[in-house]
């Protein structure tokens, strides 16, 4: 039997985070622009606050009529000052824990870096100018329009939920902050705190790969982990099913790195694999080794010996672009629970011993661990 090495998984993959959120979400019947109200029907003149030194009316601030004689008596230095945004976004914003989005005229201006990973956008090129409503639910487009200016001159925080690029809802808070503008109509929306270091943002809002779509390493090993629950759990005197893990490795990868199409080969793989095999499998993007598959209906020996040589020849097709098919070399390492694995943590461990010694010499090929 060949001998086999590398990561893979691939199963009950569902297509909805790659529906993403198209232009015409979002049309000219809500605007951010129309509206603001307080809550006892009275229309908030925004203009006022434009002027330095003119304080929204008592009346809308506290909701009560102010008391006979009373005088705006409170001085804060910085109602003399101008504000430099810049220095803002450059030592603040691009430094918070939260997230924070400048709109102008409904669209958006800036979007700080712990906004873009909310969102999952790569960079703030991508989306500048667009219609910030794009990445508000539906649902939640009146609520905001008809909040946004008792948000910004009563500080009331507004629940919304918000829809990321990928088409994942995450729900936040909102405050608002006005921003004097005598051109556009322009605010800032401050979210609430995510996690700051990498590893966090990753296992809590971001459990699929930006490039491929795919389940993360993270989802991956939690399948794992199920699977193996699944079956050591069940009924002791009922025999145990065999599961497979596969790690994927493509030897070749630099080669795509030179010509700028790394992105493109493994999106081009990544649709094929989940195209061609069982849809209760589970194929996920790994960190070192590209692909990792989950195969969780094991029959026998035999039987996964046919879907790991599917697995290759959907690799060995190459990749094609408008111009040429591109070789893909690509080495498999397979574990497989109960035997010679007995838990999830060494299922992988054992494929990544597996798949390095299938990229050894020249790779291109297929290990199993411990198997001759």
């Amino acid at each position: 039997m060949v001998s086999s090495s590398q990561q893979q998984d691939h199963s009950d993959i569902t297509l909805s985070y790659l529906e993403g959120v198209g232009d015409d979400w979002v049309n000219s019947q809500t605007s951010l622009a129309d509206m603001p109200t307080v809550e006892n029907g009275e229309t908030v003149d925004l203009s006022d606050l434009e002027q330095i030194n003119v304080a929204a009316p008592p009346e809308v601030v506290n909701n009560q009529e102010p008391s006979p004689g009373a005088e705006n008596t409170t001085h804060r230095f910085w109602e003399e000052m101008d504000v430099n945004l810049d220095d803002m976004v450059t030592k603040i914003f691009s430094t918070s824990n939260r997230p924070i989005a400048i709109i102008r005229d409904d669209k958006i201006e800036y979007l700080n870096p712990i906004a873009l990973r909310m969102l999952e956008v790569m960079n703030l090129k991508a989306v500048q100018d667009e219609p910030f409503l794009k990445f508000v639910d539906k649902e939640d487009w009146n609520l905001l329009a008809e909040n946004i200016g008792a948000m910004m001159t009563e500080g009331q925080k507004l629940p919304v939920r918000m829809r990321s690029a990928k088409g994942k809802i995450i729900n936040t808070t909102l405050d608002a902050v006005y921003l004097s503008d005598n051109r556009h109509f322009s605010f800032i929306l401050i979210g609430d705190h995510l996690p700051t270091t990498a590893s966090q943002a990753v296992k809590v809002s971001n459990l699929y790969d930006d490039v491929t779509a795919l389940p993360n390493f993270y989802l991956f090993e939690d399948r794992v982990q199920m699977a193996v629950n699944a079956e050591n759990y069940k009924d002791v005197r009922l025999a145990k099913n065999m599961i497979a893990v596969a790690a994927v490795s493509i030897d070749n990868i630099e080669t795509f790195k030179r010509l700028d199409m790394e992105n493109f080969a493994l999106k081009k793989l990544a649709s094929s694999l989940v195209v061609n095999l069982k849809k209760q499998y589970t194929v996920a993007r790994g960190l070192k080794y590209q692909f990792w598959l989950l195969i969780d209906d094991v029959n026998s020996e035999q039987s996964l010996d046919v879907t790991i040589r599917k697995v290759k020849a959907i690799l060995d097709d190459g990749v094609a672009d408008n111009f040429t098919i591109h070789d893909v070399r690509s080495s498999i390492g397979i574990s497989i629970f109960p035997q010679p694995a007995h838990s999830a943590k060494k299922l992988i461990e054992q494929a990544i011993s597996a798949v390095q010694e299938a990229t050894q010499n020249g790779g291109n090929k297929i290990v199993y661990f411990n198997r001759y």
